[in-house]
């Protein structure tokens, strides 16, 4: 039987199976190193180039029953939002980081997953992609408040559903 935690790891998954373009990172994890990423610059090779990353959030946002029954055959009902915060260097712009989180969002636009015919399925929505912002506020990605990041974040609204 599903569970909430068996749809946040499917929605990490999804992510990590359809996105290779840059690195992830997830809630609560120690990125691997070299952090922060960067990749060498052939015109001043002392210093490495910072290089976009991605980040994943899966905020819920509220939990209903959904169909009335029996204990084990009730129908619930979480809503959430998968976010993507895309980073790129400060000072390069916002078309990368909107390219992809664009292209981030088509990976979850419309679908369903984590079915496994058991009444459990998450089913997520239309994807947004914001104005992008610096991510030097308390508003954004606290970690990552380094004044070296262009941030543009990819939110998709999903539903997980669950029969208990």
């Amino acid at each position: 039987m599903g569970d909430y935690a068996g749809a946040k790891a499917a929605i990490r998954q999804r992510l990590v199976d359809n996105w290779t373009v840059t690195r992830l990172t997830f809630e609560n994890e120690t990125p691997a190193d070299p952090w922060p990423p960067t990749e060498a610059d052939p015109d001043a090779p002392d210093l490495p180039r910072l290089v976009p990353w991605a980040h994943l959030e899966i905020a819920s946002t509220r939990s209903q029953m959904r169909g009335a029954g029996k204990p084990g055959s009730q129908v619930w009902q979480t809503l959430g939002f998968i976010l993507v915060h895309v980073f790129v260097r400060s000072g390069t712009g916002d078309a990368q980081a909107t390219a992809y989180a664009n292209t981030i969002g088509e990976i979850f636009r419309g679908k369903v997953f984590y079915d496994n015919g058991d009444g459990c399925y998450v089913r997520t929505w239309a994807p947004r992609v914001d104005e992008g912002g610096p991510a030097t506020t308390d508003a954004d990605i606290a970690w990552a408040n380094t004044g070296n990041w262009f941030r543009v974040t990819m939110s998709c609204p999903f539903e997980y559903w669950h029969r208990g």
